[in-house]
């Protein structure tokens, strides 16, 4: 590729990653502004509770959705739809509406962020390179949109902090993330390429099938099952280590909320920068993704263990807990690159990430539920360490299920490298 291809095709990513970053952290507000939510927009704890499960609600059911969207329309034009549909629901909430309204905001939010963009993001990303290339494009694609999340929070956080009505900063902030989305609109308009040209007959396939028999065929793929595995087995760690490994170093190595909140920001923001940016590079370095991925899992593995060991020894464990955010959020910035590795298609990747998505980010449903009930287990007992030890046992176990999902991976890889060998 020439330096104006590679131009090119990084400022591609970048959009496509900014764009990412928005579409995710306006619906999701109440993560970092959830006190000013409340009082601007007079909620109760069970009311912003309510968006939120509304709005994951949605999700869930528009990821199949998504994937039929982005095999049977232009990756470009639903970029843009997504985009301006945004805008516009960012600017009804802007009014600052009854509760009822809310709730129809945030079941929007939920359609427009992912079935008009989750897998036509992800095609878009695929579509940017080699299969060599995957796992450092989607990396750097993760890394860049934490880095776009942290720009337009901060600015938003600066802004809200300069007004002394609580609804006329909320009100601002709204506004500014509205207009960042039709900017980003108009950025996909010129910089966003159209698809590339797919099997004529694949394409036309996929607009003459119904959705049911499109999501039936996705559900009976060996190979769409292998990537649910690997890609469950890493979004569980990552839930897990990401949700409750800060009040693991509070409540049981014991120290200060202040430095708790230290390591979370680093762990937040620095750990997934570095994350996405070199974890990408390494996955590629190995012969298949699937060995990459198991010896990831399998590092994942011993730094459980260690915190396991180490937790009399504060400072070790705290650094270890460092290591151990750096590889959950590599699994969680490169697994979506094993797509070509299990045996998907370029032109089958909508339907595919759709598919995969329903099934394997469900631990957002069931993790804070499972985790709640080992600390709670552990606070009745009088042992809160025990708690939080059985909360390292479930990582490990997920841990060992990637690994073999990873070694699963190799396999089929290695198999799809023997025929294709045949074939020539």
């Amino acid at each position: 590729m020439n330096d104006k291809g590679v131009k090119n095709r990084t400022l591609v990513l970048l959009i496509l990653s900014l764009i990412a970053g928005l579409m995710y952290l306006t619906p999701l507000l109440r993560f970092s502004f959830y006190d000013q939510m409340m009082d601007a927009l007079n909620l109760t704890d069970i009311q912003i509770g309510t968006l939120g499960s509304v709005y994951a609600i949605f999700c869930v059911i528009c990821y199949p959705v998504s994937g039929v969207l982005a095999d049977k329309f232009s990756t470009k034009k639903l970029l843009v739809i997504s985009n301006f549909a945004m805008a516009l629901i960012t600017i009804w909430y802007c009014l600052l509406p009854g509760f009822t309204s809310l709730i129809i905001i945030h079941g929007l939010y939920g359609i427009f962020s992912i079935a008009t963009f989750w897998s036509p993001y992800l095609k878009a990303v695929r579509q940017l390179g080699s299969e060599e290339e995957q796992g450092r494009l989607y990396g750097i694609s993760e890394g860049l949109r934490g880095i776009g999340q942290t720009i337009v929070a901060t600015i938003c956080l600066f802004v809200i902090s300069g007004f002394a009505s609580m609804s006329v900063g909320f009100r601002v902030l709204l506004i500014i993330n509205a207009v960042v989305f039709i900017l980003l609109m108009f950025a996909a308009i010129f910089v966003i390429p159209e698809d590339k040209i797919e099997n004529n007959e694949n394409k036309e396939k996929a607009k003459s099938d119904s959705i049911i028999t499109i999501v039936i065929t996705s559900l009976t793929s060996s190979s769409i099952w292998i990537c649910i595995f690997v890609i469950m087995s890493g979004y569980t760690l990552w839930c897990t280590a990401n949700g409750y490994i800060g009040t693991y170093c509070t409540r049981v190595l014991g120290i200060s909320a202040n430095l708790s909140s230290t390591l979370s920001i680093v762990r937040s923001y620095v750990i997934v920068f570095l994350a996405g940016f070199t974890g990408g590079f390494i996955i590629d370095k190995f012969k298949t993704k699937g060995q990459g991925m198991m010896l990831v899992f399998l590092a994942g593995a011993i730094s459980i263990v260690a915190v396991l060991f180490t937790s009399k020894v504060t400072a070790i464990c705290i650094i270890i807990t460092i290591v151990l955010a750096y590889i959950v959020n590599v699994l969680k910035s490169t697994y979506w690159s094993i797509l070509g590795d299990a045996g998907i298609p370029v032109e089958s990747t909508g339907m595919a990430t759709g598919i995969i998505s329903l099934i394997a980010l469900t631990p957002d449903m069931y993790v804070p539920i499972i985790i709640s009930r080992f600390i709670s287990y552990g606070e009745s007992i009088g042992n809160l360490k025990l708690g939080f030890d059985f909360m390292l046992i479930w990582l490990l176990v997920w841990s060992v299920l990637g690994i073999f999902s990873g070694v699963i991976l190799k396999r089929r890889k290695e198999k799809i490298m023997r025929e294709k060998n045949e074939i020539t």
